[in-house]
């Protein structure tokens, strides 16, 4: 997998503590924020009471020479299109998959991205009986075909004296895959069979380090959205059912999904746990198939890269409920999910990632100007009338009461709003995370350059003033980590706190004055692309504010 480091569940706590900060600052109370959903209650699946028996259980087998027999060496069968590269087995594994337009590293050397690994990250596709004999994974199979192309699909056939199984995967050209089987009844009897799929993954304690975007499992279950993290199925295998839906794996910018027959129902899901395997599956419900009659059964399979145009495409073409919700959209899914699909659309027509995030700043900060310069405009007459506020507490500092009241009278008659101006800052705050989600999210972010230093837009800025911009190798802190771009956002912040009029309350006016210096901190570990949004729309609100001021006559 990908080299790519993590950002951790701490960022998004330090986040969620820098809103709390400023809402606190300004109104005197906190707002508590969580950062788990619901979880859905999992209802167990009942084991069938039927014994399956396997291929290589050959006491149901009897011998035909008339009856042509499997090939019982697996080969492995070539994968490749413009983004795919690697193989799958002729028993139904695919084990081995990269991305070839996706770098695990942005250096001009570094290895493609590998998806799926044999032995550490693999799915797999399995028939199972309760009278009849089925293949198992160590069973080869007839290969029809040379390499699993967009243009060249291949066929796999498995016989024995019971069934008789046709199996076609084709490949788009893209990153979804199309298992059909057809299962042919050669018993003089009725048999019951079901299908399965698997995604299978082997994840060591230091690999399951939290992020803030969801890694783990995820399906759709009768049209909701269930995310577990490996965690949660570490002491609690997850199941339940579902008509309809998919299930899988996911990491930040990749997942492997399976698509079951959305017709089906009673479809049974399932996470779980085996030392140090995840595994996501699903199992159809055992069907009667009569002698000689067949039953066909189509699966996809998405293991790719999480682009929103491509998913929203394969949504609508593929009839895949909901498949937009494989990307972790977070809470303000209404806003987040615009966001992303607009800031995709400024990228493709501007090139740069960075450039796009400018633009969709100021085009954010347009939206809201009618609401911003009330805000501003209100701000700056408590600016203008502050002298009289200060007399005021001078003259009735001993009566609390009656310095209210009289502070009312002077709103009233000056008609100031007292409240004004901290209406954007609360329209901001479901703006900011939405956006936090979004370059969070946003594979178009992965190693994007900026200008300059910055090389990734997807991690900190790398520019640390501690050690001198590089030129001191010497350790530090973690925290201490600020690159020149949180120092811009510090320094902007400085700015308009001066253009705004202080707290009356002295010990909530000191905190104000810290705020800068904390955010400078906490966003030291942000996504740089996310602290270039962020200074870019405070000097819009500068420039905005300085306007308005003037304007008013401060």
């Amino acid at each position: 997998m990908s080299t790519h480091v993590k950002e951790t569940k701490q960022e998004q706590k330090n986040l969620f503590i820098a809103m709390v900060l400023v809402v606190a600052v300004l109104f005197g109370f906190d707002f508590l924020f969580s950062s788990k959903q619901e979880n859905t209650v999992a209802v167990p699946i009942e084991a069938p009471t039927e014994v399956v028996s396997q291929a290589t259980n050959t006491a149901s087998v009897v011998a035909d020479s008339s009856v042509p027999q499997p090939v019982r060496d697996v080969q492995n069968i070539a994968v490749e299109n413009n983004f795919l590269s690697g193989n799958m087995t002729s028993s139904g594994v695919f084990d081995a998959l990269s991305l070839t337009t996706y770098k695990q590293t942005d250096a001009q050397d570094s290895p493609n991205v590998d998806l799926l690994t044999p032995k550490s990250y693999w799915v797999d596709f399995a028939w199972m009986a309760t009278n009849a004999a089925m293949p198992n994974q160590t069973d080869g199979w007839q290969v029809i075909g040379d390499k699993l192309t967009p243009e060249t699909p291949m066929t796999f056939v498995y016989e024995n004296t019971d069934v008789k199984i046709e199996r076609t995967v084709s490949l788009d050209n893209a990153y979804m895959f199309t298992v059909s089987d057809t299962l042919t009844n050669r018993k003089n009897a009725p048999i019951s069979v079901a299908l399965k799929g698997q995604v299978h993954r082997h994840m060591t304690a230091d690999k399951l380090t939290p992020s803030v975007v969801h890694e783990g499992f995820l399906s759709l279950i009768d049209g909701k959205l269930v995310e577990k993290d490996y965690s949660d199925v570490e002491d609690d295998n997850f199941s339940d059912k579902t008509t309809g839906g998919w299930m899988g794996i996911t990491d930040k910018y990749w997942q492997s999904v399976m698509i079951f027959d959305q017709a089906l129902k009673d479809v049974d899901v399932s996470f779980n746990r085996q030392d140090n395997l995840y595994t996501a599956g699903f199992k159809t419900g055992y069907e009667t198939i009569g002698s000689g009659s067949t039953l066909t059964r189509t699966t996809r399979l998405f293991a790719g890269a999480k682009k929103l145009d491509l998913i929203n495409a394969y949504e609508k073409e593929l009839n895949i409920p909901k498949f937009d919700l494989s990307i972790d959209f977070g809470w303000f899914y209404f806003l987040t999910r615009p966001f992303l699909a607009f800031l995709n659309w400024l990228y493709a027509i501007v090139g740069n990632m960075g450039v796009a995030i400018l633009i969709f700043a100021t085009l954010i900060r347009i939206a809201m100007l009618p609401i911003a310069t009330k805000s501003y405009e209100s701000m700056a007459k408590m600016r203008k009338f502050q002298p009289k506020m200060k007399l005021l507490q001078e003259r009735y500092k001993n009566d609390r009461m009656r310095l209210q009241q009289e502070m009312m009278k002077l709103y009233q008659r000056e008609k100031i709003n007292p409240a004004g101006g901290c209406l954007p800052m609360l329209l901001q705050i479901p703006v900011f995370y939405a956006l936090y989600k979004v370059l969070s999210v946003s594979i178009n972010m992965r190693q994007a350059p900026f200008f300059g230093w910055i090389h990734d837009l997807s991690m900190p800025d790398p520019s640390s003033i501690f050690t001198a911009f590089g030129y001191l190798d010497w350790p530090i802190p973690s925290f201490l980590n600020i690159g020149i771009w949180p120092v811009l956002m510090g320094l902007t912040m400085w700015v308009q706190q001066k253009l705004n009029p202080a707290p009356a309350d002295k010990d909530q006016a000191r905190m104000f004055k810290m705020l800068p210096i904390i955010f400078t901190f906490m966003l030291g570990s942000f996504a740089s692309g996310l602290v270039i949004y962020w200074t870019w729309s405070n000097v819009l609100s500068i420039a905005q504010q300085k306007y308005i001021m003037k304007k008013v006559g401060v």
